[in-house]
């Protein structure tokens, strides 16, 4: 009797062809997500851009409400650039002081909150926000305001600088004083300390 070869069973596995392999549609959205995401930013960015420089040609032209406009357009296309916020900020706070409207005194207030929340350790909102009191003679909320540049940024004489003139005028001598020796000790060729001490020579 002869035994019959002993044979394999067939294969119960698919032959891997091209159309058995599925194709990767989520990996294949990331990558696409990846491309587009980064270009609309870059192009938002430079609407942005185009929107600010305009804002500085009808500054300079002093067309202050079409600059303050072209801001807020700016900011409305990009509100998560700190620095857009900053220039929103500073533009309706110039307004704010010719015309003393609570809209334009808000929006300022509102623009220089949100450029400290973006990039927290940035002192020049903190900085420029001091101004805006201090420019109605408001130097208690200016110093407090101030305050916040110089915990960022603490070795800027600009900084003690303004804040020995917030001082000064608001009457404290003595801590103006020291501000402007603080401001000299930083940096000995800023004028304006030496001349602040000068000035306050033989004053309590």
């Amino acid at each position: 009797m002869v035994t019959p070869p002993l044979t394999q069973p067939p294969s119960t596995q698919r032959p891997l062809t091209q159309r058995s392999i599925p194709f990767p549609w989520p990996v294949a959205f990331l990558a696409a997500a990846a491309l587009i995401f980064p270009a609309r930013q870059a192009l938002t960015d430079l609407r942005t851009t185009d929107l600010l420089t305009r804002a500085q040609a009808e500054q300079n032209r002093l067309e202050f409400d079409a600059s303050l406009n072209a801001v807020r357009q700016a900011a409305a296309l990009n509100p998560r650039d700190a620095r857009v916020q900053q220039r929103l900020a500073e533009g309706a706070r110039s307004l704010w002081y010719f015309r003393n409207t609570d809209a334009l005194k808000i929006e300022a207030e509102t623009a220089f909150a949100a450029a400290k929340r973006l990039s927290p350790s940035w002192p020049k909102p903190y900085y420029e926000h001091a101004r805006m009191y201090a420019f109605r003679q408001d130097y208690a909320r200016g110093l407090t305001l101030l305050q916040g540049a110089i915990d960022r940024d603490p070795n800027n004489a600009a900084y003690w600088l303004e804040r020995a003139r917030y001082l000064e005028l608001a009457g404290q001598t003595a801590q103006a004083r020291g501000a402007y020796d603080r401001c000299l000790t930083l940096n000995r060729n800023v004028g304006e300390c030496r001349d602040g001490l000068k000035a306050l020579e033989g004053r309590p």
